[in-house]
């Protein structure tokens, strides 16, 4: 009998000892965990934009001073989702605004607040020969937007007296597997909104950032991403089966209403790593093309400009300009801006007007539905 309770309290004793042993390995696992994400926080993993669901515009970003992804470079979103450093209010006689809409590109992914082509702009446009105004060039992009969403943030900032501007730049997206994200409705809108609201959760986390947004980004984020936006891990679901209805849509939505509040619209083809002029154009990329050649909009075609430089100088990975890069697409957009009607008027040199039209020019619309 002494024996049988030995072995029992032996067996409870083992037991206990085991738990215990358990529980300090959890223990000790949350105190390594704790340091690693303070130790991460120091190199700025724990900094990232923070993008929080929206009913009409789906994510946007919160404001903030953050870091990029990319560099960990200084990242400034105002209280209206602009990367600019003030909220705009609305314009005063003195002054011309110019708003460049799309996806990370435009926002200046892996760039700091004075090296993305807005930034340069503005900077270029307020040391140039017009001293007759005040320009703000406002980024309004937004990581991941597809042109979908682009056209509807526009048309939330047109609409606005407050950040109304006389220049409407909208980027093209490469994003074109989430076009159809705008059309959800009902269950399935809310349960999209649950999913940015768990990423934004995660992004957090500095541990999150660094091994799913740095050390897996080519393997994990992308494929994560989709999941987030698409339901999937198949990165190339939504590719097929274009909405070309609701793409075409979009650009005559978008351009009625600039010419309904006298915004002037001007397009922006960016191009990417290794693509010329030969390279197969997406067919949003033709509709673009055709539509801004059928409706005199001005189009500043990047892609037989940046093309002809090396492509590791102007790229930091397939689709993200570097400042160089930057510098380039601002210096076109720049000489397209000067020739515009609206602000040849502003700058009070009708000498050198030119039309809407006329500003289309071959070397930089391209439109040829090559």
């Amino acid at each position: 009998m002494s024996d049988t309770r030995t072995t029992a309290r032996s067996n409870t004793s083992s037991k206990n000892s085991g738990k215990h042993g358990f529980l300090k390995g959890l223990l000790g696992l949350f105190i390594l965990c704790l340091l690693f994400e303070g130790t991460l926080r120091l190199f700025g993993f724990g900094h990232y934009t923070i993008y929080r669901p929206d009913e009409r515009l789906l994510w946007v970003p919160e404001p903030g001073t953050t870091l990029t992804v990319v560099n960990h470079l200084p990242i400034t979103i105002n209280n209206q989702g602009f990367r600019y450093p003030v909220d705009l209010t609305q314009k005063t006689s003195d002054q011309f605004r110019v708003i460049s809409f799309g996806d990370s590109a435009t926002q200046g992914w892996g760039v700091d607040d004075n090296s993305h082509y807005s930034a340069i702009m503005e900077r270029d446009l307020n040391h140039g020969s017009c001293t007759k105004e005040h320009f703000q060039v406002v980024s309004a992009g937004v990581n991941a937007y597809p042109n979908s969403l682009v056209a509807e943030k526009l048309k939330e900032v047109v609409e606005d007296p407050a950040t109304r501007p006389d220049v409407a730049i909208v980027a093209y997206s490469y994003n074109s597997n989430f076009e159809k994200l705008t059309k959800l409705q009902g269950v399935e809108r809310e349960r999209f909104l649950r999913r940015v609201e768990w990423k934004s959760i995660a992004r957090r986390s500095a541990i999150y950032n660094y091994v799913i947004e740095d050390l897996l980004r080519r393997f994990a984020y992308y494929r994560l991403r989709h999941l987030l936006m698409a339901g999937t891990l198949d990165t190339l679901k939504g590719m097929d089966n274009l909405d070309m209805s609701q793409f075409n849509g979009n650009l005559e939505q978008s351009l009625a209403l600039c010419r309904r509040y006298n915004v002037q619209l001007v397009f922006l083809m960016l191009g990417s790593d290794g693509e010329t002029p030969q390279t197969p154009k997406h067919p949003f990329q033709k509709a673009m093309m055709e539509f801004a050649q059928q409706n005199n909009v001005p189009m500043v075609n990047m892609i037989p400009i940046i093309s002809q430089y090396d492509q590791s100088s102007v790229f930091m990975d397939p689709a993200h300009p570097t400042v160089k890069g930057h510098t380039i697409i601002a210096n076109e957009l720049l000489k397209m801006v000067e020739g515009l009607p609206n602000y040849q008027a502003a700058c009070a040199n009708p000498a050198t007007q030119v039309n809407a039209a006329q500003a289309v020019t071959p070397a930089r619309a391209a439109v040829s539905a090559r």
